[in-house]
């Protein structure tokens, strides 16, 4: 039980919550860079901490060589199963010999493909997630290549999945609204001016951005003196700030210290509105305290527990793109009772 990959896309791991506990040994945490996609992901196909596909920008092609039941979430792509267009966070079944083509992002910048009957990988220190500069985790430690093979894991798929979806949006669709933070370790090597203008910049997302962070374009916010400090750990949404002004939001597959200053860091909660913007997309930055960054925390994550609670208890159903062989299970979804011909 198998699927193939037939066209990479632009770059596609395998991803879970991260490898976490190990950043004192080296091991960068990688994982899923939109937690909330992930955890929707789950929901819909009742599975738990299982490796997906994530996906950026560019999809990939794949051909399942057995049935299953799948699901995409994350950001838009112009996803179509056998070449008919399919919708977005809904659980469909396929068949084998079928074909699943992710295309292009629409909106947004990573997606997720997550599977009833799951990826059978190998765990690394308690992760499937790949971090592919060091080789480590996922298929082979790197991104998936034309005419992979991925094995699953026997399951009983349940059919009555099909069709559930949900219009929970992870991030936010304007790129006008600010991304929060709060004082980063060396904000005192910054002028008084510089922490103040960095709420007025407009700053644009780099084309050399990736996993490892998001190089920034825009105003330059130089330290007073030097970038250089001594190498310190670094956390997820730190804004490192090298002599050259220009800020780098550290991400999953940041380097484990660092010995550039860092200005502020990205409250947890707006990390997947970073991860979901595209190169040249605009980013502001807004100076929030200790209880405002919680109370954000607090109503997002309400959102997201709303979301999947109505997922368990009262899924809503897609059934526009069931096939003529799965009539009945719709029948029996909308409550129909009448005998299937």
């Amino acid at each position: 039980m198998t699927i193939k990959i037939l066209k990479p896309g632009l770059f596609s791991t395998i991803q879970d919550e991260g490898r976490f506990g190990h950043q004192a040994e080296g091991f960068s945490p990688a994982g899923v860079m939109d937690r909330p996609s992930y955890e929707i992901l789950n929901t819909l196909l009742e599975t738990e901490g299982q490796p997906v596909i994530e996906v950026t920008m560019i999809g990939p092609k794949i051909k399942f060589l057995s049935q299953n039941l799948f699901a995409i979430t994350g950001a838009i792509f112009s996803a179509t199963l056998n070449g008919e267009k399919i919708p977005h966070q809904t659980v469909i079944k396929a068949e084998n010999g079928d074909v699943l083509d992710l295309g292009t992002a629409t909106k947004g910048m990573r997606a997720y493909i997550g599977f009833a009957e799951p990826l059978d990988i190998p765990k690394v220190e308690g992760s499937y997630s790949t971090h592919t500069r060091t080789k480590v985790g996922g298929y082979r430690g790197r991104v998936l290549k034309e005419n992979d093979i991925l094995k699953t894991k026997p399951t009983q798929l349940d059919l009555s999945l099909i069709g559930r979806t949900t219009d929970y949006v992870s991030f936010s669709p304007s790129t006008q609204l600010p991304i929060g933070i709060m004082d980063g370790p060396q904000l005192e090597s910054f002028s008084r001016r510089t922490i103040k203008e960095i709420e007025r910049i407009e700053f644009k997302v780099s084309e050399s951005s990736d996993r490892m962070g998001y190089r920034l374009k825009g105003d330059s916010i130089k330290p007073i003196e030097t970038a250089d400090i001594i190498s310190e750990p670094v956390a997820l949404g730190s804004i490192q700030v090298p002599n050259d002004g220009n800020p780098i939001i550290l991400l999953n597959d940041r380097q484990t210290v660092g010995g550039y200053t860092k200005i502020a860091t990205v409250i947890d909660c707006d990390i997947v509105d970073i991860v979901q913007r595209r190169p040249g997309e605009v980013i502001k930055f807004e100076w929030v305290t200790f209880n405002e960054a919680n109370e954000i925390l607090t109503r997002k994550a309400r959102k997201l527990e709303d979301a999947k609670s109505q997922i368990r208890r009262k899924p809503k159903r897609y059934l526009n793109h069931i096939r003529p062989t799965q009539r009945k299970i719709k029948s029996v979804l909308k409550g129909d009772s009448r005998p299937w011909i």
